[in-house]
């Protein structure tokens, strides 16, 4: 080895300055082309599942093996990689044969028949398969990560009595920072409730990885009730927070404008009912019935005779006339019945109605008091802010703290947008031109020595003197003594140029 490096060395050393330099570039460039078609050559890979189990991942490694993919294996074996051009493909494919499963079994455990199964082994069956189904189901919810599910089927029984309903238990592993809303673990025991038969959504239990109780037969109902009552007033607090703050920033500027507002709502539901009677008036209103009656008698008697009655059929008795003349009678009845005015009023009150506003807006920099009256007047408009409700505003501009993480936050577009290898190759690039200037520059040097000056010497002031002979240290010191005189004497050197020229 020590021996090739002298080789190396003395061949070197026999090298001119312009070789040494050609070959420097030479093998720079060659290097620089070996990196670079290592960068572009390289095979990238991406994530083809991540967050695999022991079995999944050994489920897929396999598969891919009898595939021929190339993969990769990284976070303890959780997240299996292959080459970029093969993500959709593998995918597809392994999801065709099923994997992975994600640790649990579905339906598809009824594609094979047992032979001497009982009913009792293919009711459990059922239910593991369905617990299964249930769970790949919820870890479809963006902020699940895991999902685990326990459903309690009672046995039939031919009494009603004596039956019991379907129970369940919810274990939910969420995503690092996510969180469900009450409207989520809601539809999660829907869901859950809907697809057992006999199960309820008041029997599902719902828990968190941590041990919290999400949902529960106990505190659904109340719970569900004061969340939803919190929610809505959120969400129209950040309603109008949201508007005041777009409608400002068109005036003062991105970032400029800060707007909160606190609501008071009344939840109560308030129902009535007024019924009111109100008398006739002078005699007029709408007759509910009617009854008349009317009797007439015209008659003339001789003798006997009389109102007909007890006294005329009395035997013996005789109703004397006048003079035994004509005899007449008349009655005439009525009776009229007039419904009863009646007014029936029905109040209903829904819930959420707003009750009190309260309103503060921050600008930044120095406002006067005419702009900061016009703001106000503007965001009492906009929020419909009554002020003899009792409704407050208050609105004030002061300069706001610069944050020293916005630079960071927000990367400009050169920075984030100019890939790596645009900077290697202009590194490479400027080297280049630069050894080719310093080239140039030194081949027109050695071409203006004259003639006379550079028989025979070696014009190299960098090799060390130790490395020259007797002769070429003589001719080196001439050369610059006549450099020496050059620069003291030129116009004398110049004249003593041309006459050499002219005898020539």
């Amino acid at each position: 080895m020590n021996a090739m490096l002298e080789s190396i060395k003395e061949t070197w050393g026999k090298l001119s300055r312009p070789m040494q330099v050609a070959v420097g570039v030479f093998v720079l460039g060659v290097f620089l082309s070996l990196v670079l078609l290592g960068l572009f050559s390289r095979t990238e890979y991406q994530v083809l599942f991540s967050g695999l189990g022991v079995e999944d991942a050994g489920a897929v490694v396999a598969a891919l093996q009898e595939r021929g993919t190339p993969y990769q294996l990284t976070d303890g074996g959780t997240t299996v990689l292959v080459p970029e051009a093969d993500v959709f493909e593998a995918r597809i494919a392994l999801a065709t044969s099923g994997v992975p499963t994600g640790g649990v079994v579905g339906f598809e455990i009824f594609n094979t028949t047992r032979l001497g199964e009982t009913e009792a082994d293919r009711q459990l069956r059922y239910q593991w398969a369905l617990q299964g189904e249930l769970t790949r189901t919820i870890r479809q919810i963006n902020e699940v990560a895991d999902a685990r599910i326990h459903i309690v089927l009672p046995k039939r029984s031919l009494f009603i009595q004596e039956s019991q309903s379907a129970t369940a238990s919810v274990l939910l592993q969420l995503k690092p920072g996510a969180q469900l809303t009450s409207g989520q673990v809601r539809a999660v025991a829907n869901l859950v409730a809907t697809s057992v038969e006999g199960l309820a959504p008041e029997n599902v239990t719902i828990v968190d990885s941590k041990g919290t109780v999400l949902n529960s037969p106990s505190i659904m109902d109340l719970g569900s009730q004061v969340s939803d009552r919190f929610e809505m007033q959120w969400l129209y607090e950040q309603q109008l927070e949201n508007s005041v703050v777009a409608m400002l920033e068109r005036i003062y500027g991105f970032g400029n404008v800060v707007a909160r507002v606190n609501a008071v709502m009344d939840f109560a539901h308030f129902e009535e009912y007024n019924e009111t009677f109100t008398p006739i008036v002078r005699g007029e209103g709408l007759v509910r019935s009617t009854q008349s009656f009317e009797e007439n008698y015209r008659g003339t008697t001789q003798g006997a005779g009389g109102v007909p009655g007890v006294d005329s059929n009395v035997p013996g008795y005789v109703l004397q006339g006048n003079g035994g003349g004509t005899t007449e009678w008349e009655r005439s009845e009525g009776t009229t019945n007039y419904e009863l005015n009646r007014t029936e009023t029905r109040t209903t009150s829904l819930p959420g109605s707003v009750t009190n506003l309260a309103v503060s807006v921050w600008i930044n920099g120095d406002l006067t008091p005419a702009q900061l009256a016009s703001v106000e007047e503007s965001v009492t408009r906009a929020t419909g802010l009554r002020i003899e409700r009792g409704d407050s505003i208050y609105v004030t501009s002061v300069p706001f703290e610069a944050s020293p993480f916005m630079d960071d936050a927000y990367p400009t577009p050169e920075a984030a947008g100019v890939p790596i290898y645009w900077y290697i190759a202009f590194g490479v690039l400027l080297l280049l031109a630069i050894l080719f200037f310093a080239l140039r520059k030194k081949s027109t040097a050695v071409e203006e020595v004259p003639a006379a000056a550079t028989l025979d010497i070696i014009v190299d002031d960098e090799l060390p003197e130790r490395e020259l002979t007797a002769d070429e240290r003589e001719r080196l010191t001439m050369r610059k003594q006549i450099e020496k005189l050059a620069e003291e004497k030129p116009e004398e050197v110049a004249s003593l140029m041309r006459s050499w020229l002219i005898d020539d």
